[in-house]
């Protein structure tokens, strides 16, 4: 009997071949949807270096102001894509005025409906875990890169005094470091409350998914700070209170999405209609 036949009654039955379009069909489908908080992921990280190029072009009066500009600059876009992207692009806002511009917005879900946490919430869940293990990520990338770069600087061995390097700022710029880019930490850190806050109503999971974040972002970060970087450079109090400006909006939005959250009962009861999914 062929691989792909099955045994029906003592007798060799082939699948039909809609049965194996269907499944070629569902298992493309799934590993798009698998591939959506990667793809997510790999669009910020190349975000934040575009952003950050282009507002420190930007002439800033004193570095912190500058730092302070890339972390709002770096933030909102993360934000945009991470946060608001997969909500706007499923939405349905034909019902609402004015319609010149809703009328552009003709996505499968009206509300936060039961399905919409099936599909839309559960990829930003998703997302968000991936996130709360990139600290690793950038503690290994900071570890194993650096290493290769002196492992070929000293021709594959083992003496660091044999080297490629024909100037002392050359040699020491292998081995000293890289800087501490504490401006995309911040607006990784506000992008996590925002998300949280804006969520977290409807989807509780993602309170202990920030705290497991924050975490995993205090033990790499001290390890980093401590062994992989320069020492950052003395600043001023302005990045500090730039964060304790941003931050204060996250309980605002917390209060008016979880509201809207909250007033749609369906995602007490946990059923919908399914007639307008029904066959005729």
């Amino acid at each position: 009997m062929l691989p792909s036949t099955k045994k029906v009654d003592n007798k060799a039955v082939a699948p039909a071949k809609i049965c194996n379009i269907h499944a070629g069909i569902k298992y493309m489908g799934l590993a798009v949807s698998s591939s959506i908080s990667f793809v997510i992921i790999a669009i910020n990280i190349v975000l934040k270096k575009i952003v950050v190029a282009l507002l420190t072009w930007v002439k800033e009066p004193t570095k912190s102001q500058m730092l302070a500009s890339n972390t709002n600059g770096v933030f909102i876009v993360l934000f945009l894509n991470t946060g608001l992207l997969l909500l706007v692009a499923n939405a349905n806002l034909t019902e609402h005025p004015p319609h010149f511009i809703t009328n552009q917005f003709k996505g499968p879900y009206y509300d936060y409906e039961p399905e919409w946490y099936a599909a839309v919430g559960f990829l930003i869940l998703k997302t968000m875990i991936i996130n709360a293990f990139m600290p690793f990520v950038g503690l290994a990338t900071g570890y194993f890169i650096p290493l290769l770069k002196r492992k070929m600087d000293m021709k594959w061995g083992s003496n660091r005094y044999v080297t490629k390097k024909t100037s002392m700022i050359a040699y020491k710029k292998v081995w000293s470091g890289g800087e501490y880019i504490m401006h995309v930490k911040d607006s990784g850190i506000l992008l996590i409350v925002f998300v949280t806050a804006m969520y977290g109503v409807g989807m509780p999971l993602l309170f202990p998914v920030a705290a497991f974040n924050f975490a995993n972002q205090f033990f790499c970060e001290r390890i980093m700070a401590c062994y992989q970087v320069k020492l950052p450079p003395a600043l001023d109090d302005r990045l500090t209170n730039n964060m304790l400006s941003m931050m204060k909006w996250a309980p605002l939005i917390m209060l008016f999405n979880g509201y809207w959250m909250l007033s749609n009962q369906q995602i007490f009861n946990n059923n919908w209609s399914y007639v307008p999914n029904s066959l005729p």
